[in-house]
């Protein structure tokens, strides 16, 4: 990947996303955001250009993708959800590895949680999840299957699990395999940092660590 960058990205109107992009302007990178309302997105900038569309439909979607060299996917369904089943990360997520295959884009990071395939500890999984975040329960369930279609695709690949994103600075990161090592928060300037490093990192390639503060 070259220093300087094209960066298509997703959920660039959230908290987290919102600061990748901000930090991908900052450091030189060329950005394309799509969004669902243009309004939202108060930023702006010579190198930044917003896309107004459907992260889950193709014609959009590829409207973003084309020409980039990496995607960050930081979409979400916003705060808690509604504790009912959802694919819109999965289903987004695949319509972009779509994107990327018919235009050659070689890597994704995205943004997943702890408690996806079997990160976080047991006490986490078995306890305090399912009986205390029963909300969390649908949007682990939907990364799950963001992550096996990541594994599945050609492309290069990161999915970078977080725990709690509270706001505040960069701050030191924790890095482990597994999710049983870490924190319980990470900073949202710290998140989007670890993001936008992984379009140019080997390091953590078709791996999913898990990231806290």
């Amino acid at each position: 990947m070259t220093a300087m960058s094209r960066l298509a990205v997703f959920g660039a109107t959230g908290l987290t996303g919102g600061l990748v992009v901000q930090q991908a302007l900052a450091q030189g990178h060329t950005v394309s955001a799509l969004v669902r309302d243009p309004n939202r997105m108060t930023l702006t900038h010579p190198r930044l250009t917003v896309i107004a569309g459907d992260p889950t439909l193709l014609r959009d979607v590829e409207r973003c993708v084309h020409g980039a060299d990496a995607v960050i996917h930081c979409l979400g369904i916003g705060g808690k959800g509604d504790g009912k089943p959802t694919s819109l990360i999965s289903g987004s997520v695949k319509v972009v590895l779509a994107a990327m295959r018919r235009y050659g884009v070689p890597r994704i990071v995205c943004m997943s949680n702890v408690g996806a395939g079997d990160s976080g500890t047991w006490f986490a999984a078995r306890i305090i999840i399912p009986l205390f975040l029963r909300w969390l329960v649908p949007i682990v369930d939907d990364k799950n299957r963001m992550e096996a279609a990541l594994k599945e695709s050609s492309v290069e690949w990161v999915s970078v699990r977080l725990p709690n994103i509270v706001e505040g600075p960069v701050k030191p990161c924790r890095v482990s395999a597994d999710g049983r090592s870490i924190g319980l928060s990470i900073t949202s300037e710290s998140a989007a940092l670890f993001l936008l490093e992984q379009v140019s990192s080997d390091k953590y390639l078709r791996r999913a660590p898990s990231v806290s503060n």
